[in-house]
């Protein structure tokens, strides 16, 4: 059960950090699938 419940804080800080990151480097889904001809901050 221990080692069950530090997985599950493991796979949470490990998707925390890699979505701050991704978002920091110009990786997020918004800057991917926009093109200078899309407005998304209206």
């Amino acid at each position: 059960m221990k080692a069950m419940l530090a997985a599950f804080a493991a796979t949470f800080v490990i998707a925390i950090g890699a979505s701050q990151m991704l978002g920091n480097m110009g990786f997020s889904s918004a800057e991917q699938a926009s093109s200078s001809s899309v407005r998304l901050s209206d």
